[in-house]
């Protein structure tokens, strides 16, 4: 009766706890031991045919689409259908009174510890929550009754995965690099070139991810904004009853840099902290896998046309070593943790324990969802940082693209004062 969802209920007569031991907050890594005790309190006798605990770790999607019927009649109606797929990892069960066969017995009133424990096993993955699915790990207590409800307390537990980008450093120390050219005007300007880069490929929380965009706009349409987004996605799929997937966007930081004019040539950078997060994952887990990416949204004005580039990246949860840093760098993140400048005698005043100034070994801060920094991150370079003389060579001309005396293409359904 026990595995009928259905038919388990809780009592006002039973009180059921489970402590884990030196660990209240009950957050557990891969390969650990869960161990702790069962407190039941019974107001009164109660009969059972046992008291069983359920340690388990499984993933579990599902969602409901409406599909096209298969037969002719059907094909013009869509049906509702559920989708769902599961994946376990461990299960444990442990009778601390009677079995699942045995006979009644009888457990007197007052207060009843049971120990436990359970080994984790060191390839699952890290316990997620999303729309479509989730991965979760429950110890469950159940106090089986012959012919009745039987009573359920479970209590979760969370389970961080190990994801050490050293194991692939070399991947993982790759730069990022997107581009996409863009004319206008059916091709009669000169085109509008963005270039979006990363010095790397893997990061871990705490640590900061310097996206640099250039945008060489060539053409006579000014550029409205750009906007950068660092985020998860979760990619859910189904087993039953066929293959299907859904995607799960969350926005983790979101920046906009301001407008670009025609005929300028910038170079902005932004310096994205990362906060606590699971880390990248399509290996533990087929049915919910897990990814990051830093898009970059071009938005031109008086254009339908919006230029995306997307820069993929790996969150681990052990970062590259320090010493691999260059000093900028280290300065980059200091600045974005909010702390004081780096001086000259370099980063020594904040060493930790082994003697190099690192965000490792500072706990990764709380993430604050749609935060925006208290000061500007971004840097632009403009031609009025130029010499004179370089300034000069590169000041928009005084005409037009076009030939003089005639009058440039303007398409009718755009909105000049947009």
């Amino acid at each position: 009766m026990g595995k009928d969802k259905k038919k388990d209920k809780t009592s006002k007569h039973i009180k059921c706890d489970v402590l884990f031991d030196n660990n209240p907050q009950g957050v557990f890594r891969a390969g650990d031991t869960v161990s702790g005790t069962v407190e039941i309190q019974l107001d009164k006798p109660k009969k059972v045919r046992g008291i069983a605990l359920r340690i388990s770790g499984f993933a579990q999607t599902n969602w409901n689409a409406k599909v096209k019927g298969t037969t002719e009649k059907a094909k013009k109606k869509n049906k509702k259908t559920h989708f769902s797929g599961r994946e376990d990892y461990f299960g444990t069960i442990t009778y601390f009174v009677g079995s699942d066969v045995g006979n009644p017995l009888e457990v007197p009133a007052g207060v009843h510890r049971y120990p436990f424990f359970c080994v984790i096993p060191a390839t699952v993955p890290t316990s997620k929550e999303g729309k479509y699915g989730h991965i979760r790990y429950l110890v469950k207590v159940s106090l089986e009754r012959p012919w009745k409800y039987d009573h359920v307390f479970q209590m979760p537990f969370i389970v961080q995965s190990h994801a050490d980008l050293n194991v692939a450093q070399d991947r993982m120390l790759v730069p990022t690099r997107a581009e996409v050219i863009q004319s206008f005007y059916f091709g009669l300007t000169d085109p509008l070139i963005v270039t979006a880069t990363t010095p790397r490929t893997g990061y871990a929380p705490g640590e900061v991810i310097e996206v640099s965009v250039h945008v060489n706009n060539q053409s006579s349409v000014d550029v409205r904004d750009i906007q950068i987004k660092f985020q998860r996605i979760d990619t859910f799929l189904s087993q039953v009853p066929t293959e299907q997937e859904h995607l799960e966007h969350t926005v983790l930081e979101e920046r906009t840099i301001a407008r670009v004019a025609r005929r300028n040539d910038a170079v902005f950078e932004e310096n994205i902290l990362i906060g606590s997060t699971v880390p990248s994952d399509d290996e533990r887990c087929k049915i919910i896998r897990t990814r990051y990416e830093v898009t970059i949204l071009v938005r031109p004005v008086r254009s339908r046309k919006k230029l995306l580039l997307t820069l993929p990246l790996v969150i681990g949860t052990v970062g590259l070593p320090a010493s691999i840093y260059p000093m900028q760098m280290l300065a980059k993140e200091r600045e974005a943790l909010g702390l004081n400048a780096v001086t000259e005698g370099g980063l020594a005043d904040v060493a930790g324990p082994s003697g190099i100034a690192t965000p490792f070994e500072l706990p990764p801060p709380p993430y604050r969802e749609n935060s925006q920094p208290s000061s500007p991150t971004a840097r632009v370079f403009s031609p009025t940082d130029m010499d004179d003389d370089e300034a000069a060579a590169t000041a928009p001309p005084t005409e037009h693209e076009f030939e003089k005396g005639s009058e440039p293409y303007t398409p009718r359904d755009f909105d000049e004062h947009d």
